[in-house]
């Protein structure tokens, strides 16, 4: 694979290649898992797409061999702080898994959680205690954040947290300086380290020699920043909303949901009745699994494919599903194969000239919203999730509720 490849170039061919679907591609090789094996003779039942998060070395030695067996593709929602370490997966690995058929995915730089979370009371100028509707941000102390709604947003800094009998709670170095309401008010890490766990992880997956087109947010957590910086820079938001059933007409690739296949949160019966009514509705079915979850074993593994093949559904990666849906990366991210096309063409340009205005324009607005976090920074003129999105600009990467997670 060529690693030194530009950001459209080489992949838009092979988006290109894609739309053929890469279960026929492979075919035509002789290699790898194809489509056309994830079910009995007859017409499919629905599609089914199966995601394994936190790239961890399990994926490789348990669960990607299974996956060979059965002749199936599925899709490795990598951590890029995870990726080449003693404990998970290695970009060679990831290389091998896309060139038999998987797919990669952005899981985040570091699983820090991007998504808002929410004040379960009201905060007062004085308060230097916020209580919160999860417990994601209380063990990063030091961390910036930023709290607010749409009249405006102040930043300060973790200095620890918890849980105690109202609830969970963070603390902050110091007070946070306004008046904040409950359930309207947000809470989240700086629009930078946002942009970093969501964007920069894109550009560093890519660097690896992989595609990425699609994100998974942590823990589920899909609301704020995180979804604009998706809709731009991604094709879709594969744990956004829903239940795993994704209905097929008219499907959103920026609203889809997933269940669990885990050992410890699904039965096998619980499995087989989510395929009975993906089968029963011709749905896009997605499920994830976790590898390194001591429940979810190759036998575990196995279980799911074999079902979803009892049931005649078609087993793809999600590329491949959107993609035969009209809704793929070539239609979100207007990277059709029309290169050839439009060699001397001024169009394109036109259009890309009249996004980078767009962006110089956000930046001049927002050029002043970044603080260093230190103390309360107060910022004006919501709504707050959209401050500082111009920075956006300087990221280095070319394009554009919740499943059911584990909370133990």
């Amino acid at each position: 694979m060529n690693d030194n490849r530009g950001p459209l170039g080489v992949r838009t061919s092979r988006r290109g290649l894609f739309r053929l679907g890469a279960a026929s591609l492979l075919a035509l090789v002789g290699a790898g898992p194809t489509a056309a094996d994830g079910g009995s003779d007859g017409e499919s039942n629905g599609r089914l797409v199966f995601i394994y998060d936190d790239s961890w070395r399990e994926d490789w030695d348990q669960t990607f061999p299974v996956h060979q067996e059965e002749g199936v593709p599925a899709c490795c929602a990598a951590v890029t702080e995870y990726v080449d370490t003693g404990w998970g997966l290695l970009p060679e690995h990831l290389r091998e898994m896309e060139s038999e058929g998987w797919e990669i995915m952005s899981h985040t730089a570091s699983h820090g959680v991007v998504g808002n979370l929410y004040l379960t009371a009201p905060a007062e100028p004085d308060d230097r205690r916020l209580s919160l509707n999860a417990s994601f941000l209380a063990d990063h102390d030091g961390e910036p954040i930023v709290v607010g709604d749409d009249d405006g947003t102040v930043e300060n800094v973790i200095a620890g947290g918890g849980e105690d009998d109202d609830g969970f709670y963070i603390e902050l170095e110091e007070p946070i300086g306004e008046s904040f309401a409950a359930e309207e008010t947000f809470v989240r890490f700086t629009d930078e380290r946002i942009r970093e766990e969501v964007v920069g992880s894109k550009a560093e997956l890519e660097e690896m020699g992989v595609d990425v087109d699609y994100f998974v947010s942590p823990f589920g957590r899909s609301e704020g920043l995180v979804e604009e910086l998706v809709a731009e820079y991604y094709a879709g938001f594969a744990n956004r909303e829903g239940d795993g059933l994704n209905g097929i007409a008219d499907v959103d690739p920026y609203d889809l949901g997933r269940t669990s296949i885990d050992g410890r949160s699904s039965t096998e019966t619980e499995i087989e009745a989510f395929y009975d009514r993906v089968a029963a509705g011709n749905y896009l079915g997605i499920v994830v699994g976790h590898s390194q979850f001591d429940e979810t074993t190759e036998e575990r593994v196995r279980f799911a494919i074999q079902e979803a093949k009892e049931r005649n559904l078609e087993i793809v990666t999600l590329r491949e599903a959107l993609s035969e849906l009209d809704a793929g990366p070539d239609e979100m991210l207007g990277t059709e194969d029309d290169d050839e096309e439009n060699d001397d063409s001024e169009t394109g340009s036109d259009g890309d000239g009249g996004a980078d205005d767009g962006k110089a324009a956000t930046n001049e607005s927002a050029s002043d919203s970044s603080g260093d976090g230190a103390g309360p920074t107060v910022r004006e003129n919501g709504p707050a999730i959209a401050a500082g999105t111009g920075l956006l600009a300087t990221v280095a990467v070319a394009g554009r509720a919740a499943y059911q997670r584990i909370r133990e």
